[in-house]
């Protein structure tokens, strides 16, 4: 039996259980698990090894890399300068990065960088691997490109390139690059500057975990993934960031590569932020409490309405499954996700199991961390039955 470790609130136990139940099923290395609700902190749990090959125990500080879950944190940067009226979600991307504006990308928005509507999933030509490391090169291989689709006529999961399109526009109009911005503006007036980085400094390296590739494609799984397979897309490769002829059973956005030192310092915002459980869900806490928590607002109310209202809601280009997004997060309302039923409840997954998100109806924030990678990205699996247990508490203690 794993030993869990931290603190549950009596009317949370069955998150505790859960997970307990999780590790005596070999469903995990080590994770950690943290769930706000009202405002008050009532799951903060850890258990297992951040390094399975060393025998490292997961302590409460460690950090774990959570591939597109950073893709919340990146939004909430661009959200705040909505908030100060420094950013419009209306107004083109070129506006605020003039070389963005040509062939074809003229007319883009702001709002359909966010929606995923922009035509632009596809890595530049040539690119993969480290190369997403280089911020320059890939701003200017963006910049070469030509969409994909009109734009806003379909959506399509921008896998890799939402970060470096959300995050320049973030650079260009604050002049910090997204990682300090989300440092600065974000975490330390939330407190949480020491568990969330986009580029993490190397001063934090022993602190992260270190992952493992448990990916199993179920039947279940396999026959959602049929379309994709029986259509391949090179379009679906490019934007995962793969090689060419690299199929996804290769890797693509969960490789090795960013689970180094080399690419946990690097900022690639859609896929390498790294946090505790307990930064994610005090991040969400503050959201599901209308931008502020513990006496720190980091933006108003009246934002936060804005930004997690579902825009669209029909089949992704990329992903091949109906995704409801909001304005640079993914929502609730779709079976299966750990988001739950309701369409109010945001946040973002990331590839292997980890999320943060929160569901204001119940004021519940959800965050977990994990280092055995699974096929949990679409919500299936240990992680929507963890965030079940944490809203059927909740709901219940309501």
């Amino acid at each position: 039996m794993t030993e869990l470790h931290g603190e549950v609130e009596d009317a949370f136990a069955a998150v505790r259980d859960e997970l307990a139940d999780q590790f005596s099923n070999d469903k995990h290395i080590g994770a950690a698990v943290c769930v706000y609700h009202r405002g008050e902190k009532v799951v903060d749990i850890w258990g297992g090894l951040a390094d399975e090959d060393a025998s490292t125990p997961w302590q409460s500080g460690t950090l774990a890399l959570s591939y597109s879950t950073t893709k919340g944190l990146t939004a909430t940067c661009l959200h705040v300068l909505a908030d100060r009226g420094e950013v419009d979600y209306q107004a083109p991307v070129a506006k605020y990065w003039p070389e963005f504006g040509k062939l074809g990308k003229e007319q883009i928005t702001v709002y359909h960088v966010l929606t995923h509507q922009a035509g632009l999933p596809q890595v530049p030509e040539g690119l993969h691997g480290k190369d997403l490391f280089d911020w320059d090169r890939v701003i200017e291989g963006i910049e070469k490109e030509e969409p994909a689709w009109e734009p806003g006529t379909e959506s399509g999961y921008h896998a890799i390139t939402f970060g470096f399109l959300v995050g320049e526009i973030v650079r260009r109009v604050s002049g910090k690059r997204v990682g300090a911005f989300l440092r600065d503006e974000v975490c330390e007036p939330l407190g949480i500057a020491d568990d969330m980085f986009i580029g993490a400094p190397e001063s934090v390296e022993t602190r992260i975990a270190k992952l493992k590739n448990r990916m199993e494609m179920t039947p279940e799984l396999m026959q959602r993934f049929q379309s994709a397979r029986d259509n391949p897309d090179p379009l679906r490769a490019r934007a995962m960031g793969m090689r060419p002829g690299q199929t996804m059973a290769g890797g693509g956005q969960g490789s090795n590569f960013f689970d180094t030192p080399e690419g946990h310092r690097a900022e690639v915002p859609s896929a390498n932020g790294i946090m505790t459980a307990r930064a994610l869900a005090h991040l969400y806490a503050c959201l599901s409490n209308g931008g502020e928590l513990d006496g720190v607002r980091i933006m108003s109310d009246e934002r936060i309405k804005i930004m997690s209202e579902r825009q669209t809601h029909r089949p992704d280009r990329i992903i091949t499954l109906p995704i409801g997004y909001a304005l640079g997060f993914m929502c609730g309302g779709s079976e299966g996700w750990p988001q739950g039923h309701r369409v109010t409840a945001f946040g973002h997954a990331g590839l292997g199991g980890s999320i943060g998100f929160c569901d204001p109806e119940i004021d519940m924030a959800f965050g977990f961390t994990t280092n055995a990678l699974a096929m949990d990205l679409i919500g299936y699996g240990r992680t929507a039955q963890l965030a079940k247990a944490a809203r059927e508490c909740a709901e219940w203690s309501a």
